[in-house]
């Protein structure tokens, strides 16, 4: 089976905020914004107060977006029409909606994308000043966020730590404890 336009649709705005698109920059994005070529590829976000950043595409998102692209056209425009224009931040949350429930996660919504996305590049070791920037964060406290960690975590690096051989023990200065 062939997926609907609507269902490219949907998976490439779905991938744009899994690239740390916020939904509103989304809304604004043009052809034009989106740059790719077969090894790399780029947006260029139009966010809060009138900034503009640009965030790298990895390989997945580019064969994505591409397939949408083919499927909508190359034609100067909203990256993602409508029926009476471009999708809206509503339109783009229905959409989302929809490509949730698809995939067995009802309920989902673009922030939680956006969220996930920044929990996976603190997970692949990121820094906080990294993510400011890919996310368009204003405040690294904003991004500080995504470091905070919950106690297995801190149990897990603990064990890792401590399983280290300790120079100092093992030279017998620990050996009366």
């Amino acid at each position: 089976m062939v997926p609907s336009p609507i269902r490219f649709r949907g998976l490439s705005g779905a991938r744009a905020l899994y690239d740390g698109a916020r939904v509103e920059e989304c809304a604004r994005l043009e052809t034009i914004d989106v740059t790719l070529t077969a090894r790399t590829g780029h947006m260029r976000l139009h966010g809060k107060g009138d900034e503009v950043r640009t965030v790298p595409l990895p390989s997945a998102a580019r064969e994505q977006l591409a397939t949408w692209l083919t499927e909508r056209g190359l034609q100067a425009g909203p990256l993602w029409p409508g029926q009476r224009g471009p999708l809206s931040v509503s339109g783009i949350t229905q959409v989302v909606l929809a490509v949730g429930d698809d995939a067995g996660l009802p309920g989902l919504r673009p922030h939680r994308i956006r969220h996930t996305y920044a929990t996976r590049l603190r997970e692949g070791g990121a820094d906080p000043a990294q993510i400011q920037a890919l996310l368009g964060h204003s405040s690294i406290e904003t991004s500080a966020r995504y470091f905070r960690v919950g106690a297995a975590e801190q149990a897990a690096v603990v064990d890792q730590t401590s399983s280290r051989k300790c120079l100092f023990l093992n030279a017998g200065v620990a050996s009366s404890w």
